[in-house]
């Protein structure tokens, strides 16, 4: 086990819409551009959006009262003094404190390592994304957690590279045929709760959107789940029960990997509407139109339903949704 710590320079600006600006994470992109590379080939490789990237930078220099890019049309952008200053900070922090950082890793990955040699076997469970189950795993040093689209942790299940899946499913034809092939493959679905999913807006609803209908107005910017995601899937639905094509949704292409992340680009200005639960839309302060009550689901083998972990796994998530607005417990 190699275990390596690494600095980070973290910005704490009163009138950041987050708590923290991570400028390593910035100085990281200032260098891809020092090389000679773009914004997007850098967005590319870190696996974000352009405009993600792009934002982060205006909202450093806004923060910081500078520029680190001189933009010039149609010939890229070429570092200012204050980039190659940050850049040059960081290289420092990194050179200083490599020594020190590296000897408390070392430490580190020692006692981790005879922590491993010592605990058992752990159960892996792959989950679509959800608030509540996210919250509840770490409490179980049992349980590996891993999150992922619904159907990608069907299929670790149905591959043998996980134990338990989670996933959800607002169409009840829809979830009559996966019952059916898990049965066949020796597995079972337990329904685990229900949650609400609807339209995440800007707060107050400014464009007065009503429905998915709406989503087809020019002015509305969309940003959407990612491929395989269940909540993808049911806005697929949703669209075509509206007799839409997704070419008519702005930002239907753009894509995030959980809900907080769709309520954390509407929060930043970014899109005007997304898909997600009704409770992140509380829990970030934005507005929301309910659309469907779903049921989330965890499949394993029967055998498993008995373990005393996943009995209280269970238990313990059931327990906080039924305290929890827009979420009830199926029992």
């Amino acid at each position: 086990m190699k275990l390596v710590i690494q600095p980070t320079l973290l910005l704490k600006a009163p009138n950041y819409h987050q708590q923290s600006l991570d400028l390593s994470h910035i100085g990281n992109l200032l260098k891809s551009v020092e090389q000679g590379r773009t914004l997007a080939s850098a967005a590319k490789d870190l696996n974000i959006s352009y405009r993600t990237v792009w934002n982060e930078l205006k909202e450093a220099e806004q923060e910081l009262g500078c520029r680190f890019l001189d933009r010039v049309k149609g010939h890229g952008s070429k570092l200012t003094p204050a980039g190659r200053l940050l850049i040059h900070s960081l290289d420092r922090l990194d050179l200083q404190l490599s020594d020190e950082l590296q000897r408390l890793a070392d430490d580190i990955g020692t006692k981790l390592a005879n922590h491993i040699q010592k605990k058992f076997n752990t159960l892996i469970f792959c989950s679509s994304n959800d608030p509540l189950i996210e919250y509840i795993s770490p409490k179980f040093e049992e349980i590996t957690f891993e999150t992922m689209g619904s159907g990608q942790a069907l299929d670790r299940l149905l591959e043998d590279k996980a134990n338990i899946a989670g996933f959800h499913i607002s169409d009840p034809q829809e979830i009559k045929g996966i019952q059916d092939h898990l049965q066949r493959r020796g597995l079972v679905a337990i329904p685990l709760m229900q949650r609400i999913q609807g339209l995440i807006l800007a707060k107050g609803n400014p464009l007065k959107i009503k429905s998915v209908r709406d989503l087809a107005r020019p002015e509305v910017r969309f940003i959407n789940r990612q491929k395989g995601a269940g909540t993808r899937l049911l806005l697929d639905r949703l669209i075509e029960r509206e007799g839409l094509k997704t070419r008519q949704i702005k930002g239907y292409a753009h894509e995030e990997f959980t809900h907080n992340a769709i309520a954390t680009s509407i929060l930043a200005g970014q899109a005007d509407a997304g898909m997600g639960l009704q409770y992140i839309a509380k829990e970030f302060s934005l507005s929301c139109i309910p659309l469907e009550t779903e049921t989330f689901y965890l499949a394993m083998k029967p055998e498993l339903r008995k373990n005393k972990t996943i009995v209280s796994f269970i238990k313990s998530i059931q327990n906080r949704s039924n305290k929890t607005a827009g979420y009830k417990a199926l029992t």
